[in-house]
């Protein structure tokens, strides 16, 4: 599952902490999150969501969009449990 190592899992809920600004699920099997739209949160965005290969199923993709970082995640739609562990994550984080 997402960043299972814990040093990865701590940098991630600080991005979350620090940067979420609203994760939103659109369809089943699709949740957006957007984040603070500097280039360090997009870098860590990228390093830590694009590339943790604990997902293998799951797809991420970074873009930018109207001054934010958005990341689309994508997850099959027969398993909606891994989009709410990562909206519950990512909600708890900033709390």
């Amino acid at each position: 599952m997402l960043a299972t190592a814990p040093a990865r899992a701590r940098t991630l809920d600080d991005l979350f902490a620090d940067a979420l600004r609203d994760a939103e699920r659109m369809a089943p099997g699709l949740l957006l999150l957007a984040f603070d739209g500097s280039d360090e949160v997009e870098a860590d965005a990228r390093r830590l969501l694009t590339t943790d290969p604990g997902c293998a199923f799951v797809r991420f993709a970074v873009h930018r969009e109207d001054g934010e970082v958005v990341v689309e995640v994508r997850a099959p739609e027969s398993h909606p449990e891994i989009l709410e562990a990562l909206v519950v994550r990512a909600m708890s984080a900033g709390r």
